[in-house]
């Protein structure tokens, strides 16, 4: 074929020659020689993600260790007349790992151990809480719930050695104490340090 010929059936048939390979191809695809460097470019994209992935893994699709864990035993004791029982909605042990400011602080559950309801018109009783993750606890005691009101919560005993402050570690048990005056119930929210 004659290169006018050549461009007359390339005109007609809209299709060109690669010079350099000598392969046909139509304009409104990449050479073939660009295809081959772009299927180039897409396996060497493909191999370094999936190399950043498997470098960025430390363990594949594992779970995250679960977190240690220790156990609080406190003993309290009761001392005073007992609120009326429509004034004790609930009450609770609560080992928060701050100080809290007002009663919205108590919304950070996730930063609480809480026990189960506790017994109404005891002299004493010790509560055990199992699985708390390690850390260390700012501020804990006895939590009233005194109406149906979600915030409605005052403090009527704090946990008061080391003031107030104490650490779960890995596999123990820390032991407190925590006395309950019902004549003399601690300020709320707590004083600044």
């Amino acid at each position: 074929m004659s290169f006018s010929s050549g461009c007359k059936h390339a005109i007609q048939t809209r299709s060109f020659l690669d010079c350099q390979t000598g392969e046909k191809y139509h304009p409104n695809m990449r050479s073939p020689s660009i295809l081959r460097g772009s299927r180039d470019i897409t396996v060497i994209r493909a191999f370094l993600i999936l190399t950043f992935v498997l470098v960025g893994c430390d363990h594949g699709f594992e779970p995250p260790d679960k977190p240690s864990t220790g156990m609080i035993r406190a003993t309290v004791t009761y001392t005073g007349t007992w609120p009326s029982l429509s004034e004790v909605v609930d009450l609770r042990f609560v080992a928060m790992r701050f100080v809290p400011q007002d009663t919205a602080d108590f919304l950070q559950l996730n930063r609480m151990a809480i026990s189960d309801r506790l017994n109404y018109g005891v002299d004493s009783e010790t509560i055990v809480l199992t699985d708390v993750e390690t850390g260390a606890f700012l501020y804990s005691g006895i939590a009233q719930q005194f109406t149906n009101d979600l915030l409605s919560w005052r403090p009527l005993g704090l946990y008061a050695e080391n003031d107030g402050v104490f650490f779960v570690i890995s596999d123990d048990t820390v032991r407190l104490a925590v006395e309950v005056d019902f004549s003399v119930p601690p300020p709320f929210p707590p004083p600044p340090f």
